[in-house]
């Protein structure tokens, strides 16, 4: 009986829609806006992979000098969303001369999580190599929502500065100790035991890719996902170089991506600092 309590409480505390009541309308939002930036702005599929889940939607912004890149992993628990429901923050990365990438990959439980890590660790190579050779010298800025930002930790974990540039990390309200799911309806399709859960835990694997993150989560959000964030701002300061830890006032773990791209929020001012290389 404590084990099912003990686990009904877990899956309350990530449950991110349990302090978000209108987050159907949020996903909603993200599907309109990426609509309309498909519609405004040109893009273009770049496969990494034999799978059709293995690729990346691109938006190129014109500029003459070499446009900064921004490449973004979508969240959803790993079993839920698209890059095509993630290509919004277009919408303003483009407008202010910022190319945007949304990456796609296998959800569960089609594809076991270690999976979908390495994924994403070739779809950042190949999305690298292919704008690089586009763009010479552009800086490259990886970003991530929820899943998504635990799946770009897990690139930080893989990646050294040699093997795919990196200019720098935007975590948003990420689980990067996977061990309280265990035992939760959250793992029915991942499928994970304690030992695949730890191994797949960023905030316990070292930090080779050396670059400045911020790492924010939303005010409105569960103890359980700010203890998360904060525990691996605090893992990555000591292994790296930290920009910016914050709560992003009156935000919840779905609306908080808003702000992303938007430059009239210190969010998105700080995401675009990485961008251009400014202080």
């Amino acid at each position: 009986m404590q084990d099912s309590i003990n686990s009904e409480a877990r899956a309350k505390a990530y449950s991110p829609s349990s302090v978000a009541p209108d987050f159907a309308k949020t996903i909603a939002e993200y599907e309109s806006l990426s609509v309309l930036a498909s519609k405004r702005h040109p893009s273009r599929e770049i496969g990494y992979g034999d799978s059709p889940d293995e690729k990346a939607i691109l938006f190129e912004a014109k500029s003459a000098s070499p446009p900064p890149l921004l490449v973004f992993i979508h969240g959803g628990y790993w079993q839920e969303l698209s890059a095509r429901v993630s290509c919004f923050p277009a919408l303003q990365c483009v407008d202010e001369g910022i190319s945007y990438a949304a990456i796609d990959y296998t959800l569960a439980p089609h594809a076991s999580l270690g999976t979908i890590v390495g994924q994403c660790i070739r779809a950042v190579r190949t999305l690298c190599a292919f704008y690089r050779r586009r763009h010479p010298g552009a800086r490259i800025v990886i970003a991530g929502s929820s899943a998504g930002a635990h799946l770009a930790a897990m690139l930080l974990a893989a990646l050294d500065d040699i093997d795919a540039p990196l200019q720098g990390a935007v975590l948003l309200s990420g689980v990067y100790d996977l061990q309280p799911l265990v035992g939760t309806y959250i793992n029915d399709k991942l499928g994970l035991d304690a030992p695949a859960a730890l191994r797949l835990s960023p905030l316990f694997l070292p930090v080779t890719a050396h670059v400045p993150a911020v790492v924010c989560w939303g005010e409105n959000e569960t103890e359980a996902f700010k203890r998360q964030s904060r525990d691996y701002a605090a893992r990555i300061a000591a292994n790296g170089r930290m920009a910016s830890v914050y709560e992003v006032v009156g935000r919840n773990h779905f609306d908080i991506v808003f702000d992303l791209c938007d430059p009239a929020t210190r969010l998105g001012r700080d995401t675009f600092q990485l961008l251009r290389g400014t202080p």
